[in-house]
């Protein structure tokens, strides 16, 4: 009688089956596995680059260059070197770092540091794409600066207006003071809403008057066409005599 061999071929169920990626890896080529590898890491550091992430980048690339380094092939090597990611990133935290401070230094009525902190911010910003040769730089780093340097001019005019009201009021001209205390007020509130619209995350909600021009930083508002006479006008004290109020009569 003939062996009975219909089991021969039966799986047994309890057998764990076996990982399609085991018998993968294991027809590779060392030096295959490797370039794929090191492409894979690149990959993903370049999807880092267009994601804004230029830290998580740096992090992908160098262990790319490692890896690289280990076959002995870093010809395949493409793109921003890691040093060059990490320098992005760098810049990236301090152009939100000089963001943070601009909100910090509107929100106190300091414009002129807002000014500088969004000055700063932008070319943080736009040394990190240089860096990293990503498109993270949205420009509104320049649309807040733009917009501190006129909340900066309106606050300068609205204090000088203010100083020549007081002068006005010092010297009796009620209607003179009033005026100029009025458009210190509003300079003052237009200051204070392009300050808070110029902030890192206001900026460019609503449109700006006038963005087509800069202020001018230096100008000093020309009060000089209502300069203010604090002399007062003499008085009289002369009794008249009888010879004046005779020839009078």
């Amino acid at each position: 009688m003939p062996n009975d061999s219909s089991d021969q071929f039966i799986v047994d169920p309890t057998a764990d089956a076996a990982d399609p990626t085991d018998v993968f890896d294991a027809t590779l080529d060392p030096a295959t596995d490797a370039d794929a590898n090191v492409t894979d890491l690149q990959d993903q550091a370049q999807q880092a680059v267009a994601d804004g992430d230029y830290a998580t980048a740096a992090d992908y690339q160098g262990q790319a260059e490692t890896a690289a380094a280990a076959a002995g092939d870093t010809g395949d090597l493409t793109g921003p070197d890691s040093g060059d990611l990490q320098t992005a990133a760098t810049d990236q935290q301090t152009a939100a770092t000089d963001q943070a401070q601009e909100a910090t230094d509107a929100a106190s009525g300091n414009y002129a540091a807002a000014t500088d902190d969004a000055s700063n911010a932008s070319a943080a910003a736009s040394g990190a794409d240089a860096s990293g040769g990503g498109l993270t730089n949205d420009g509104s780093a320049d649309t807040e600066q733009l917009d501190e340097s006129w909340a900066n001019w309106d606050q300068e005019t609205a204090d000088q207006d203010a100083t020549t009201a007081d002068s006005y009021a010092a010297a009796g001209d009620t209607d003179d003071a009033q005026m100029y205390s009025d458009d210190a007020t509003g300079e003052a509130q237009t200051a204070g809403d392009l300050g808070t619209e110029g902030t890192y995350d206001e900026a460019g909600a609503d449109p700006v008057p006038d963005d087509t021009a800069v202020p001018d930083d230096t100008a000093v508002p020309d009060d000089t066409s209502a300069a203010v006479d604090d002399s007062a006008p003499a008085v009289d004290d002369s009794v008249p005599s009888d010879d004046d109020t005779s020839s009078a009569s």
